[in-house]
């Protein structure tokens, strides 16, 4: 299994009730309880943030930059101490997105002006409702507004992305996270997993609250996974819901997850509407393809923040080896702010939920053979390292993928250690030769490695098996029998 670790709506903030410390410590007692129960769920290898990082500044707040500042700041000594504890500190095994709450309405109302009667569009709901839009309209003042200095807007995000790109300061193993991008792509479980982590929060500001994740970067974040990839699974997250109230706008349309589903992703995690839930999407095409929706409850919202009859919450997440299918586990605050088993309406008063998604498939509906695929490009990578004699790089593109590989990825592997002198991989390579060259080559690793009674002893043991010719053993022998000369003088 892999298993990850999925909360959002932190809220954090210096001042909150529940401090860095009382949740951390409720998160790892937890987390100690469940991987030693009755039916132990496994812990996290990898830690989802689905938006919300803090808990934001209203408009009218003085200091607004530096209070904003101070909970990025907690925000970032929380998820740091948690990673730690986690996933050994490995931050590129955690994902992190924005919400609607990490924008800096302050920021946003600085780049509006408000539009006088007389130049309001003859249109003015059309105009409103308009896709990229720059009229808002304030319910407060009953007021419209335009945005006037783009650049100044685009800035709006701006404490995010410095708190971000701290977060991920030098972190080894990303494969395109990017301060400021609309999608960062992760790469998870030996590289079998892609995560795309998308910014759900385009156009979203002080007066604006609905999510919106652009077509083309869905399409380009598509491209790009491909050439990055394969990946056996495609994981797509970002923090809106998918639907709410009549009267409320701050969800996501769902056409843009059809979008996704349309083009490989299977699973979607987000947060946002403080209470965990499991749904299923469905796109027909050339096949019918399914996308697991995975939305988790708030870790640290208020009680007045919470949907009635649910208490703070967060997700863990077994994918099971065939990256088909998963078990969602729902924890919530029990007794003294712990967390425990939820016991949930929507699961049948159970705390936990198996999914199941589709395969891929292609433009004929047939499923596609990731793992094939995975493959099959590995080789191709590693052969062209091979040409451009970067021995050592092959080496560790196609080692991950040993025990898959055979014929010509196989021989590739062997070659390429073989050139790159990395004796090691040959030795465990060659614990069960399939034929003479590896006899060869295992019997010349073990020699390299000064195992020279370990090398007769692979002779001894393969030549009647490989069948090997009496002048070859008798060669080999007498390979070992000189090194072992030469180590006596």
């Amino acid at each position: 299994m892999f298993s990850i670790l999925h909360i959002s709506d932190l809220h954090r903030t210096p001042n909150a009730k529940i401090s860095n410390e009382e949740l951390l410590s409720a998160l790892i007692r937890d987390r100690d309880s469940y991987t030693r129960g009755d039916n132990p769920i496994r812990s996290p290898d990898a830690i989802v943030v689905s938006g919300d990082i803090v808990q934001g500044v209203p408009l009218k707040a003085p200091n607004g930059q530096a209070t904003l500042q101070a909970q990025y700041d907690e925000a970032e000594d929380f998820l740091r101490k948690l990673a730690a504890e986690l996933v050994e500190g490995d931050h590129s095994r955690v994902i992190i997105v924005p919400g609607n709450h990490d924008i800096d309405w302050q920021l946003a109302k600085q780049a509006m002006q408000l539009v006088e009667v007389g130049d309001l569009p003859a249109n003015v709901l059309g105009a409103l409702q308009e896709p990229s839009s720059l009229y808002r309209f304030s319910w407060a003042t009953r007021e419209v507004f335009q945005i006037f200095d783009t650049e100044l807007y685009g800035k709006r995000l701006d404490a995010f992305w410095k708190f971000f790109e701290s977060f991920y300061f030098e972190v080894a193993g990303l494969l395109r996270v990017k301060t400021g991008s609309d999608a960062n792509l992760y790469s998870l479980h030996g590289g079998r997993i892609g995560v795309a982590a998308f910014n759900s929060c385009h156009g979203n500001d002080c007066f604006t609250f609905h999510g919106s994740i652009p077509a083309k970067v869905i399409s380009q974040t598509h491209l790009d996974m491909r050439s990055l990839g394969p990946f056996e699974l495609s994981i797509a997250v970002w923090h809106h819901n998918l639907e709410g109230p009549p009267y409320r706008t701050d969800y996501m349309d769902i056409e843009i997850v059809r979008a996704m589903i349309a083009r490989g992703f299977r699973v979607g995690m987000y947060g946002h509407q403080h209470r965990a839930q499991v749904s299923a999407q469905s796109l027909r095409l050339a096949a019918s393809e399914t996308m697991a929706i995975l939305g988790t409850g708030a870790l640290c919202a208020g009680g007045a923040d919470l949907p009635s009859g649910s208490n703070r919450q967060y997700s863990i997440i077994e994918i099971n080896d065939d990256l088909c299918s998963a078990l969602v586990h729902v924890r919530e605050v029990m007794a003294s702010d712990m967390f425990g088993p939820a016991s949930l309406p929507s699961f049948g008063r159970r705390s936990s939920m198996e999914v199941t998604w589709d395969r891929p498939t292609n433009s004929l509906g047939a499923p596609i053979d990731t793992e094939q695929r995975a493959l099959t490009t590995a080789v191709e990578v590693a052969e062209r390292l091979v040409k451009a004699s970067c021995h050592a790089d092959a080496v560790t593109k196609l080692w991950p993928l040993r025990n898959q590989l055979s014929g010509y990825g196989r021989k590739l592997l062997l070659s390429a250690a073989e050139a790159a002198r990395d004796w090691p991989p040959l030795v465990e390579l060659t614990l069960e030769p399939g034929s003479i060259e590896e006899l060869v080559l295992g019997v010349e690793a073990r020699i390299r490695m000064g195992d020279c009674a370990a090398a007769k002893a692979h002779v001894a043991q393969y030549t009647p098996r490989l069948q090997l010719p009496a002048h070859q053993a008798s060669e080999l022998l007498a390979r070992i029998a000189a090194e072992e000369g030469l180590r006596k003088k």
